[in-house]
């Protein structure tokens, strides 16, 4: 079942150890034995896996009613959504730091498209980078604008951005 199930040997006896998976038997050779009961269990043990549940959470997921597992992942889901926000909260901040002159003088130069793509990669979307300027702009208005003229542009492209930032705060 293990290698059907891509695990390895070890991780099936640890499941079992935590009475997650009960075989129903053993074949002549010595091999545990497992029923397509327990099959299922283990896809289901694996899916919630791969949705970062804990081996503890799980055992209470199976232990449960359909009902009231299902108010367990909405908890779990609510308890990521929270995770998510904060982790976008250091992000944005991180970002700030990074655009502050203290930070922009010990980097190398980096352009509107380098600083664009770092923010993308980091996953900021055209919205977010919109809501990072307006929440600059209002912090430290200054600060914005010298972020701004560091990355090349001119004049004109400033004032647009910062236009924009300020009506979308």
């Amino acid at each position: 079942m293990a290698r059907e199930a891509g695990l390895s040997r070890a991780s099936l006896l640890h499941y079992e150890s935590l009475g997650l998976l009960t075989p129903i038997g053993r074949s002549v050779g010595g091999y545990r034995l497992y029923d397509e009961a327990q099959r299922e269990r283990l896809r289901s043990i694996r899916a919630y896996r791969a949705a970062g549940l804990s081996l503890e959470l799980i055992r209470e997921l199976l232990a449960n009613q359909a009902d009231t597992a299902a108010r367990i992942l909405e908890a779990h889901l609510m308890t990521l959504n929270d995770e998510i926000a904060r982790l976008r909260h250091h992000q944005k901040a991180i970002a700030t730091l990074l655009a502050q002159p203290a930070f922009l003088r010990h980097q190398r130069p980096r352009g509107k498209h380098a600083w664009v793509d770092l923010l993308r990669r980091a996953g900021f979307d055209e919205a977010a980078m919109d809501r990072w300027h307006a929440e600059f702009e209002a912090e430290n208005p200054d600060a914005h604008a010298a972020f701004l003229h560091s990355l090349g542009l001119t004049q004109s492209e400033i004032q647009a951005i910062r236009r924009r930032a300020s009506g979308a705060a």
